[in-house]
């Protein structure tokens, strides 16, 4: 979502994180609206969680969903139509309006999350569930219910503590993540399903991750991105194979 307070606009990314100065590839993006999955921005809905950009312990009144990024630079597959949807990674900082960010990897944010939320779930993990969570849901969302759900599931993901169980539930009592009584109840209703269900609903998608990050500057909110993996040329050739094979097959006599 763009992490906004009622009344300003800002995004977020946590003064501890310290994301891979090395990445060189970047990416200058804006902030346009809320997600748009192709019929308009869907809006946000709104809630108070903690920790936030104002408190670590805390909640603060803000906006949740996902946002609608543009920008001019369409050679990465996920910018490839000068538009794309973002969520965020980051509960520690308003977000700003443009900025040039680093495309970083899932691993740079395994290393991320594992600094912030050390002992509680490897940041791989907690990476891995992300793209589980996408190939599982992502490509079904389409209202402002289920972008405020992905964005407060992904939270839920990135910070906050797993059960005995190993399944994520987003509650007001975990000090990892948290929200309030007024926060998107139908929203919080479809994400527990969906984190539930994670290990067992079945796959519709095939997602990939990107990382947007702010490298060590603290400016802006880090963000990722879940874009259609296309298939290796070699297995592009081999599925080639298969169909021919597949013809071959229908083409022999009776």
């Amino acid at each position: 979502m763009n992490y906004k307070q009622f009344l300003a606009a800002a995004t977020c990314v946590g003064a501890a994180v310290t994301s891979p100065a090395a990445l060189a590839s970047t990416i200058q993006a804006t902030y346009t609206s809320a997600a748009n999955f192709g019929n308009g921005a869907v809006g946000y809905d709104t809630g108070y969680l903690a920790p936030n950009p104002n408190s670590p312990t805390s909640g603060v009144n803000i906006y949740i969903g996902g946002d609608s990024f543009t920008s001019s630079n369409t050679s990465y597959g996920f910018s490839s139509t000068g538009q794309f949807n973002a969520w965020c990674v980051d509960i520690y900082h308003w977000m700003a309006n443009s900025y040039n960010y680093t495309v970083g990897t899932p691993g740079d944010l395994a290393a991320m999350l594992s600094s912030l939320r050390p002992g509680a779930d490897t940041g791989t993990n907690r990476v891995n569930q992300l793209i589980q969570l996408a190939n599982e849901v992502y490509g079904s969302l389409s209202s402002l219910t289920d972008s405020a759900a992905f964005q407060l599931a992904v939270w839920e993901i990135t910070y906050g503590t797993p059960g005995s169980n190993g399944i994520y539930q987003i509650n007001s009592s975990d000090v990892g993540f948290n929200v309030g009584s007024n926060t998107a109840g139908a929203a919080i209703v479809e994400a527990n399903g969906w984190l539930t269900n994670l290990n067992t609903a079945a796959i519709t998608g095939n997602y990939r991750l990107t990382f947007l990050n702010d490298g060590t500057d603290a400016a802006t909110q880090d963000v990722v991105v879940f874009s259609r993996a296309i298939p290796e040329p070699a297995s592009l050739a081999l599925l080639g194979l298969g169909f021919a094979g597949l013809v071959s097959v229908r083409r022999k006599p009776a």
